[in-house]
């Protein structure tokens, strides 16, 4: 995901070992890179925290003899060198019990060598001393008259940008085991979130800087996260994840034994238990120094910890480091209800819909019990379903909030809005974008229709005028989160139907929150649910337009003068004509065409894509399934338009074929036939 192109001509890779002479290279090579080279780097080291100082001495200590060398040999050469703040116990430790109320650790002190005999035997725990070691020796170098640096670094086992997670170390075992249980240890919480990018970035800065004021740092976050950080943001992802008491957390993982990722761990959790987990919970910043860096790097700062942890469980899921029988997701109707409210602080769900809470629950139950049983999603796919769900909920909750503010929302008229419809989800796309030029119509935007009023419910519109500029919307942040983040837009979707926070957006999104659509079996499979949605001529999908039009009623609110035409699409609602004229009695439909076999073979793309990673996927029953139920919708439409022929007037056809030929001449026919205007300056 890091790598671009233009890297290579400026790459040279020398597969060597620092541990031998002349790293392996040989001496006529080793000699060239002495007289070549401006700068060193070096990062490398044996981290193995289980191994013992006799293990780790020749790799992380005498090794240094060879880079010193490389460093002085036929000109000096500035050294960068990574340690470590492990050196100091109180890091170790956790900064738990008698270090919790400690001095600052200032850059450039060395940790107390008694102390760290008390809690790092050498004979068993080796890393700190081999990494002490090597400090020393570079403080003498340095006296001598080498130009370098040290950086003492956190535990970095990931990246903010990629959200790479190193699957191998102990804070990932920790965070897939806690997945997989449900629950995390309380006290493990005050680790620092420092990802090893922003720390890449920090070093080769300074490592180029001419008048730099100092030679050692600590390029830490000292900022803790907390307990309560920890269970919010994986809440607002709808994933169910707790702090409990080590006792209970440790139980569970002996339980489960060597399936358990951390259970190779649990004798080196158990030395350190008294500090790392019995000790009371630290929400303070941890007492390490890093001024230094700011001082020669002021307009540096560290990352959110919320967009590190989301980052690094994104790539843990799309990894696949989470197994699917992980207690986390809660794949249970009323408990997805349930902390929809907790989350959202509110309680009521929309009023005026058949049957309460059920018109909920029930598609959600249908739902979820399909996606389990019928399709096996993966930890990624529960995981997907589970935070849309949770989104829709809370949004509901939110639309509900505000009408209780503000009746007169549910008395906005939507007034004969425009609808597109077709099989083909590109066409619907491409004449909904040429139509939304036109200043006259209302597009629904990505932000809006997945957060219309935030992600946590906080935006509130105050009138906004029709034509207030969208990059400036508030909500354009969450919505960015959720294209980056969400396991159903990747760069394979995104090839296929390109989108950001300000686009406009066809109104499937909307109609979701009804909780009654075939995208979710697009995205899901879940055939039982699809049997449910068609059952009694279906009776279900007829209820979803009652939400779809209280979504835009909300959206039509936010914006104020005079209401503009609503320009929807969807191919969703192709076999739904009678339900969008029933809701909307004054819509004018533009129905866009396209042959049959290029359009199947879109959509099992499009499907493929939004399952990529969620399931496992029968091609051949994939295409199926997607063919019949276009063939369904296409027979409901052409049955629709012979029954009702005096609608004849509210209809327009579009060929795709000379859409792609000839946009402008293909939207004005469409103008001309549903007899609406059509302003100079738009037709230009």
């Amino acid at each position: 995901r890091i790598w671009r192109e233009e890297f290579a001509h400026r790459i040279e890779v020398l597969p060597g070992d620092f541990t031998l002479e002349d790293f392996g290279l040989g001496e006529k090579k080793f000699q060239e890179l002495c007289r070549s080279v401006d700068m060193v780097y070096h990062t490398g080291a044996d981290v193995n925290l289980m191994n013992n100082y006799a293990k780790l001495r020749h790799t992380n200590t005498l090794a240094m003899k060879g880079v010193i060398r490389l460093c002085a040999t036929h000109r000096l050469k500035e050294l960068h060198h990574t340690s470590t703040l492990g050196v100091f116990p109180a890091f170790y430790a956790a900064f738990g019990q008698e270090f919790s109320r400690m001095s600052p650790i200032m850059e450039g002190v060395s940790p107390d060598e008694k102390e760290m005999k008390k809690f790092f035997p050498p004979t068993a725990i080796g890393y700190p001393w081999s990494k002490w070691a090597t400090e020393q020796t570079l403080r003498k170098a340095r006296d001598m008259g080498l130009p370098l640096c040290i950086y003492r670094l956190p535990n970095t086992n990931l990246s903010l940008r990629t959200g790479f997670t190193n699957r191998t170390d102990y804070l990932t075992a920790l965070m897939v085991s806690s997945m997989q249980e449900g629950m995390f240890p309380i006290g493990a919480t005050a680790a620092p979130f420092t990802p090893a990018d922003t720390i890449s970035e920090m070093l080769v800065e300074a490592s180029f800087l001419e008048n730099r004021k100092h030679w050692f740092y600590h390029l830490v976050d000292a900022t803790v996260v907390t307990r309560h950080e920890l269970e919010r943001w994986s809440a607002d992802m709808g994933v169910s994840y707790r702090g409990v008491q080590y006792q209970e957390f440790l139980n569970a993982v002996k339980e489960r034994g060597r399936a358990s990722p951390i259970h190779r761990f649990v004798p080196l959790m158990q030395h350190w238990r008294r500090y790392w987990f019995d000790s009371e919970e630290r929400t303070e910043p941890l007492p390490i120094s890093n001024k230094h860096i700011f001082e020669d790097l002021p307009n540096f700062k560290w990352p959110s910890g919320r967009d590190v942890f989301q980052a690094s469980f994104m790539y843990s899921c799309e990894a696949r480091f989470f197994m699917p029988n992980s207690k986390s997701i809660g794949m249970v109707a009323d408990d997805m209800v349930a902390l929809a409210k907790k989350n959202a602080g509110l309680d009521t769900l929309p009023h005026g819909l058949p049957g309460g809470d059920a018109f909920f629950t029930q598609p959600i139950r249908s739902l979820t019990d399909s996606a389990r049983e019928d399709v096996k999603l993966s930890f990624f796919g529960q995981f997907a379903l589970s935070r849309s769900v949770h989104q829709l909920l809370k949004n509901a909750l939110f639309l509900q909030a505000m009408e209780q503010q503000h009746p007169d929302i549910l008395r906005q008229s939507i007034s004969q809005p425009l609808v597109i419809v077709g099989p083909d989800v590109l066409g619907n796309a491409f004449l909904q974008l040429l139509m939304a030029q036109d200043p006259s119509n209302r597009v629904p935007r990505f932000c809006e229709v997945n957060f219309p009023y935030g992600e946590d419910g906080s935006f509130r519109p105050k009138r906004l005028p029709n034509n207030a500029p969208w990059e400036q919307d508030p909500r354009m942040a969450a919505a960015r989160r959720l294209l980056e983040s969400s396991p159903m837009l990747g760069n394979d979707y995104m090839s296929i139907l390109p989108r950001s926070g300000d686009m406009p957006e066809d109104d499937t999104a909307i109609f979701e929150h009804s909780l009654r659509a075939h995208t979710f079996c697009m995205g899901y499979g879940a055939p039982s649910y699809g049997q449910w949605l068609r059952e009694s001529d279906g009776a279900e999908i007829k209820k979803g337009y009652a939400m779809h039009k209280r979504f835009l009623q909300h959206l039509q609110w936010q914006r104020a003068g005079e209401p503009k035409k609503w320009l929807l699409a969807s191919s969703d609602h192709v076999g739904h004509l009678d339900d969008i004229l029933a809701t909307y009695p004054g819509a004018k439909i533009i129905f866009a065409h396209r042959d049959a076999c290029e359009t199947v073979a879109g959509r099992c793309q499009e499907v493929l894509s939004l399952r990529r990673g969620l399931m496992a996927v029968d091609v051949c029953k994939l295409a199926e399934n997607e063919l019949q139920q276009m063939a369904a919708n296409a027979r409901a439409a052409a049955d629709f338009r012979r029954r009702h022929t005096h609608l004849k007037g509210q209809f327009a056809d579009v060929d795709f074929k000379k859409l792609m030929a000839n946009p402008l001449s293909s939207v004005r026919t469409v103008y001309r036939k549903l007899r609406l205007p059509l302003s100079s300056q738009t037709g230009a």
